[in-house]
């Protein structure tokens, strides 16, 4: 297929790309910029997904296949300090890209990635499926559930072929560092460095946020095969939950660092990474393993290891 790719500079849309390609799509990427090293084979194009004719333009001119919709917002925190942003970027950016499939590639499968962040904090009686009650607490979660239900809505209303997917946390090798797994792995990577050699070594202070917080948590590379595997196999009209069903703790993730790091510092709270740590549901992903056979699976001790590994070369690049 002919897959458009938005968001295709990002952490996910960089995977994404190199997923697509080796399974023999035809790939384009749409983003505010180039790549520094784009992957044979990718044809990038430059805009802003706010730009309802920069859109319609890519739209048009590589009448697409299929679509994986990443441009987005997709730091919690950041849709408190930016609100305006946020739903221009994740909601008005969404409604922009399906207003040109519906004009230009009608007949195109379209995946608009989403969060589980859409069911909320609140308890429930048992695993969330995907017709059950949508419950946003923040900001981000308000534009994510939006979009959602306008992208399922477009399917109902105008008969495009869209998906939504509803992932939990994912994690892997070059994620930005205000994320809290890269952000261990780059301070417990500077502080190993530090430490290196040194007979005495100087006390060493790492700084978190809630440790006690519980998260499920996928390696980026099995997100992306999800991904792939909705657009050649899902079911369009449908939401698909996502999820590794690995629940872990901040701390217990620190914890694996440090000790492939072989660095052990004193942590630190600092309140400005401090997030509530809530109750998050648990999905249930009957539905996308029966629609496209999809399940997880790289370990969390290879995630963290390659996390660290990425973060100790950059740190000497």
């Amino acid at each position: 297929m002919r897959v458009l790719v938005t968001g295709a500079n990002g952490f996910v849309g960089r995977y994404t790309v190199h997923d697509l390609l080796r399974a023999g799509h035809t790939v384009s990427g749409f983003d505010l910029a180039s790549p520094p090293a784009a992957p044979s084979g990718l044809e990038i194009h430059t805009g802003d997904i706010q730009d309802k004719d920069a859109v319609n333009a890519v739209v048009a001119q590589t009448r697409p296949e299929a679509c994986v919709h990443l441009s987005a917002i997709s730091f919690v925190p950041e849709g408190w300090r930016n609100p305006d942003a946020l739903f221009s970027i994740n909601l008005l950016g969404t409604i922009h890209l399906l207003e040109a499939f519906r004009r230009h590639s009608p007949g195109a499968r379209i995946l608009v990635v989403s969060s589980a962040e859409v069911y909320g904090l609140r308890p429930r009686p048992g695993p969330v499926q995907e017709d059950d009650l949508l419950d946003p607490d923040n900001p981000y979660a308000i534009s994510k559930a939006a979009a959602d239900r306008l992208a399922l809505l477009y399917e109902r209303q105008h008969g495009l072929k869209v998906m939504t997917v509803r992932p939990y946390n994912h994690i892997g090798p070059g994620q930005a560092p205000h994320f809290v797994v890269a952000s261990f792995a780059a301070q417990l990577a500077a502080i190993a460095r530090e430490q290196a050699g040194q007979t005495m070594p100087p006390p060493a202070v790492l700084k978190a946020g809630n440790l006690d917080s519980r998260r499920d948590f996928s390696d980026v590379r099995d997100v992306v095969r999800a991904y792939r595997l909705l657009l050649e196999h899902g079911r369009p009209g449908r939401a698909y939950n996502l999820c590794s069903h690995r629940v872990t703790t901040i701390r217990a993730i620190l914890d694996q660092l440090c000790d492939l790091s072989g660095a052990h510092p004193t942590v630190e709270v600092d309140p400005l990474r401090y997030r509530p740590a809530g109750e998050r549901p648990i999905l249930d992903t009957t539905r996308i393993e029966t629609d496209t056979h999809w399940k997880p699976e790289i370990p969390m001790s290879a995630t963290l290891r390659d996390i660290l590994a990425e973060a100790t070369r950059t740190l000497r690049a």
